[in-house]
């Protein structure tokens, strides 16, 4: 087998893994439109709340004032929890109602719904109320609450408690903390069982196309998910330290606080997000992004949620992502740190590239001495092999030369690919002109409806696809037979095929690519310049 054919199965087989990971991961999961979510009715927001002190003591109330009774005599209220963050804007809007101390609405101020339909709405991880306390007969526990209907922190405040009660002695106590996504619940004298509601969190994107978009999470003995499609009834997942209901992107969190370990259970999502559940009555929460800081700050194994890629590549995704937040926070702009990050990673794996580069060239130039071995030895194909593996050792070519440094390589794109696909922090964030959100494909000419999976042209893609084909035309070696056939493909499929693909891919990881080859594009004309002076014949970079 040439070098070329080598070549031309390397890049089959990236080109079906490409392929098994876009048919895992790029079903669209729903038919939801913006507008059917909007007719779920979202609490607004109080612009100026009432601040307060912590809950005084409430004073004896008569039990037929609170209870609800044939009369219907009971009067829900619903309290709102402004929690700012440390510079004294909004974080969290939340919602509490008297009816069974739920949660009734969670509002992400700083996250916006659907970013790239411009409808001026936060993100809301309660479309279905949760953390309900019910009756032993499957009714909510009606509480009793006499403080303000709007509390926020002071400046100088870093918590705040509210407390509910009934007239038979049941209480629920709600902490929240500033600078947090969410809060600690303790509830006495009602049920042990602390649930988070089947799709109390819907889909916050268009056309999410993701197969698994829900899923439920937990960790027993190591990190385990189901995509909430395939959860068929109620499920007992094991004594769990954590348990969490999830879109792609934003995630509620159970944490029991009475025991290290309580037992979870999973259940299906009707759509949405999966119910999920644990015993236990004292439950730290974390709703808010699926953003690898703060999970990691809740000190379990959290971040284990974001899809890093597989084993093998997680680390190097964690290292992409870290030097993308941390080394690179000083650059505002998502796009500029991704072109950033393009042109470091090609520093690093330039010397693979230019030996790459360097073998193939070497392989050219024997090329009809190869040919004369095959035509010579057609007939006795051990004979071929033996001398064509002489010729290789006299001449010095090795004829994996060329596929072994791009095979290299491959780890990096893998986990490029799953970083940039999952980060929350590139959501909603744009680059430049048409390019208003790296997390969603690019699109330069809509098509108004999909068309092959497709909805509409981008051009990075188009500009990616003409370069490998430049490439490839530059590159490829004369000759004739199976080999030329070979070559003529991938010179004419190929690039067509990465175009299609990269049409789908999130704009910020066409970018990268976009800039990666570019860089190489340079590179390999600097080797064929100095190689064709005999200045680069030893293979190294220049």
């Amino acid at each position: 087998m040439s070098d070329q054919s080598r070549l031309f199965t390397a890049a089959v087989l990236m080109m079906g893994v490409l392929l098994i990971s876009w048919f895992v991961t790029g079903k669209n999961n729903s038919s939801t439109s913006p507008e059917t979510v909007v007719e779920n009715t979202i609490q607004e927001s109080v612009t100026e709340p009432e601040p307060v002190e912590e809950f005084v003591e409430p004073a004896d109330i008569a039990e037929e004032d609170i209870m609800p009774d044939p009369a219907g005599n009971y009067q829900e209220r619903t309290v709102t929890v402004i929690i700012p963050d440390d510079t004294g804007e909004t974080l969290v809007t939340a919602e509490i109602s008297t009816t069974g101390g739920s949660v009734v609405s969670w509002q992400l101020d700083k996250y916006q719904d659907y970013p790239d339909q411009n409808l001026d709405r936060s993100v809301q991880l309660a479309m279905e109320p949760w953390l309900i306390s019910r009756e032993a007969d499957g009714n909510p526990v009606y509480f009793n609450y006499t403080g303000p209907d709007t509390v926020s922190m002071y400046p100088d405040q870093t918590d705040i408690i509210l407390l509910m009660e009934n007239a038979y002695g049941a209480t629920k106590e709600f902490t929240f903390t500033r600078n947090y996504y969410g809060f600690s619940v303790n509830s006495d004298g009602t049920d042990l069982n602390t649930a988070i509601s089947p799709s109390a969190i819907t889909e916050t994107e268009t056309n999410p196309q993701d197969s698994g978009y829900f899923r439920a999470s937990w960790y027993t003995n190591g990190h385990k998910n189901s995509e909430a499609r395939k959860i068929e009834g109620l499920e007992p997942v094991g004594n769990v330290s954590w348990i969490a209901s999830s879109n792609k992107y934003f995630t509620i969190i159970l944490i029991p606080q009475s025991m290290t370990r309580a037992d979870g259970y999973i259940a299906p999502g009707e759509g949405g997000s999966p119910e999920v559940s644990i015993d236990d009555s004292y439950v730290q929460v974390y709703a808010g992004p699926k953003s690898y800081s703060l999970l990691h700050e809740l000190g379990g194994s959290q971040t284990d949620m974001i899809d890093f890629g597989w084993p093998i590549i997680r680390w190097i995704g964690k290292l992409i992502f870290l030097y993308l937040t941390e080394v690179l926070a000083f650059a505002s702009n998502w796009g500029v740190r991704i072109i950033i990050l393009g042109i470091t990673l090609k520093l690093i794996l330039s010397p693979l590239t230019a030996k790459s580069y360097v073998s193939m060239q070497k392989m050219q130039k024997v090329q009809p001495e190869l040919q004369e071995i095959q035509k010579k030895y057609a007939n006795d194909p051990k004979k071929q092999q033996t001398e064509m593996q002489k010729f290789y050792k006299e001449s010095g070519v090795n004829p994996l030369g060329g596929c072994l440094p791009i095979l290299l390589q491959m780890p990096v794109f893998f986990a490029m690919y799953r970083v940039l696909a999952n980060m929350v922090e590139l959501r909603g964030q744009g680059f430049v002109l048409w390019i208003t959100d790296l997390s969603r494909p690019e699109i330069l000419i809509p098509f108004g409806t999909k068309i092959m999976g497709l909805e509409g042209i981008g051009l990075l893609s188009l500009i990616l696809g003409l370069l490998m084909f430049l490439q490839q035309r530059l590159t490829a070696t004369s000759g004739s037979g199976s080999s030329a056939q070979q070559q003529k493909m991938m010179m004419y499929m190929m690039p067509f095929f990465m175009m299609f693909l990269f049409m789908r891919f999130a704009s910020g990881l066409t970018l990268y690519y976009l800039v990666f080859n570019i860089l190489t594009f340079i590179q390999q004309e600097l080797i064929k310049k100095n190689m064709t002076k005999g200045t680069a014949a030893d293979g190294k970079a220049v």
